[in-house]
C-alpha cells in the first residue's frame, strides 16, 4: 500500500507479537493491532500531532493484514504449547 507500512514486532513484555502501523514517511506508529489476553484482535489509537487520514483501500489493507496476522500468531502458540507437551 502507497502510504501505509506494516511491522510485526516481537516484544518480551507481551504476550503476543503484534503489528505496528505507520504512515510510510514516518517514524512512530499511528496504530497497534494485538492479540488481546482473551485471544482477540484489539486495534490501539494512539495521539498524534497531526490527523491519520486514510483511504477506504488503506484501511482494508491493515485489516487484510491483521486477519492474515491473527490466525497465524495463535497458531505458532498452539503449536508451541503442542511441542512443550511431547
Amino acid at each position: 500500500m502507497k502510504n501505509i507500512r506494516i511491522e510485526e514486532v516481537g516484544d518480551i513484555n507481551s504476550e503476543y507479537p503484534y503489528l505496528e502501523i505507520f504512515l510510510k514517511e514516518d517514524s512512530t506508529p499511528f496504530l497497534e493491532v494485538s492479540v488481546s489476553l482473551k485471544k482477540e484482535l484489539s486495534f490501539k489509537f494512539f495521539t498524534s500531532k497531526t490527523d491519520i487520514l486514510l483511504e477506504v483501500e488503506e484501511w482494508e489493507y491493515i485489516l487484510e493484514t491483521a486477519k492474515v496476522f491473527f490466525p497465524r500468531v495463535l497458531k505458532n502458540e498452539d503449536d508451541y504449547l503442542n511441542f512443550l507437551e511431547e
